[in-house]
Order: C-alpha cells, then structure tokens, then sequence
C-alpha cells in the first residue's frame, strides 16, 4: 500500500516544508511513479522517527542524519548476517559444526566462553 504526500503529512504530523526538507535532505526516499510521490508504511515509520528526533528529542539535523544513517547500516548488518546464516544452515552438519566452532574460538566472534552449536537444521540435501 502506498500514500501520497498529503496523506503522509497526515498521518505523521508534520507540514509539507518539512516532508520536503526531510525529502531533499535524503532522510526519506520518496519514489516517484508516474509523476506522484508514494510513500510506504517503512517511510511513514522513518518520518515518525525523524518527527520524533528532531522535535521532543532535541536532536539537530547533523544528529538526524547520522542517526538514520546507523539505523541503515544496521537494517544492512541484519539483512547480510541473515543470509550468512541462511548459507550456513543449509551446509552439512559437518560444515556447519566447524564455523560454530571457528566462530566461538576466533578472538573476534568469541562474545562468551559457552559459544554451543545451534540446533541442527535439515540441509537441502536431506530434502
């Protein structure tokens, strides 16, 4: 489902200048189909992040921007381990008991001394 800009001025609280600023400053993506701006449900989220930061928080615009710039880095960071571990998780128990083991003795993936192996997933193969 998509909103226009009217909508999303709504639904977050905020005037058009500034929905346009947060547009030009690079805060909010707003595609362009057919020559209307449609925002998602992910952007109304980041406009009421952005509106909440900027307003009752205190946060100023170099603050804003390196926020939401960690906050990609991080939706980045999840996204990439969740393929690696989906690499992982199809490999043969074998494989997949040496990375965990790699993984819980390598000085920088050792967060605890009880690093165990997950439960065991099937592997295509075994499909």
């Amino acid at each position: 489902m998509t909103i226009d800009r009217a909508e999303m001025c709504r639904r977050v609280s905020v005037g058009r200048r500034s929905l346009q600023r947060w547009i030009e400053a690079g805060w909010i993506h707003a595609p362009d189909g057919d020559g209307v701006i449609a925002f998602s449900e992910v952007d109304v989220a980041r406009a009421e992040l952005i509106r909440d930061l900027a307003g009752p928080m205190g946060v100023n615009q170099d603050g804003v921007a390196v926020i939401l710039d960690l906050i990609d880095q991080i939706h980045g960071l999840r996204q990439a381990l969740r393929g690696l571990s989906t690499a992982v998780a199809v490999q043969d128990l074998p494989v997949r008991q040496r990375i965990w083991s790699d993984a819980a003795t390598h000085p920088l993936g050792r967060r605890r001394a009880d690093c165990t192996l997950p439960p065991a997933r099937r592997s295509r193969t075994t499909m």
